[in-house]
């Protein structure tokens, strides 16, 4: 059987309000609901082959994916700019604003030495631990 992953879900108490959130596991991509391992075989497929367990995805679900993960990384590079660090400062003055997100990505793979398999992940929970609600896909 495969795991089960149980996901809080928290309803406002307030009469009328009716907002509800979830609390992920950080290996859940957000708003994709696949662990990034997943994604990352999709959009980085020479980094991470597929095992035989490996999920399939749909064709329309694997474009998706790669259109966002060659869309531009701007605001991500600015954010790392402005975050106050030297080492992400560096990153983003060697990435350049006219970055990829799969060129971004890379180069924080390089930097930090992330192994194929954890490059979205590392690069997701920065981003994530710099600026909620910001993504990286």
């Amino acid at each position: 059987m495969p795991a089960v992953v149980r996901i809080v879900q928290y309803v406002c108490a307030a009469a009328g309000c009716g907002a509800t959130w979830r609390i992920l596991p950080m290996f859940l991509a957000r708003h994709l609901w696949r662990a990034w391992k997943t994604v990352e075989r999709v959009v980085i497929p020479a980094a991470t082959p597929p095992s035989a367990a490996a999920p399939t995805v749909p064709a329309r679900t694997e474009r998706r994916w790669r259109g966002r993960f060659a869309a531009s990384a701007r605001m991500l590079v600015v954010l790392l700019a402005a975050s106050g660090g030297v080492a992400l400062e560096a990153l983003a003055s060697r990435t350049g604003l006219d970055a990829s997100r799969a060129e971004l990505t890379a180069a924080h793979a390089d930097a930090a030495r992330i192994t194929p398999g954890a490059r979205l992940c590392a690069l997701a929970e920065l981003v994530h631990r710099l600026e909620r609600g910001v993504r990286l896909m």
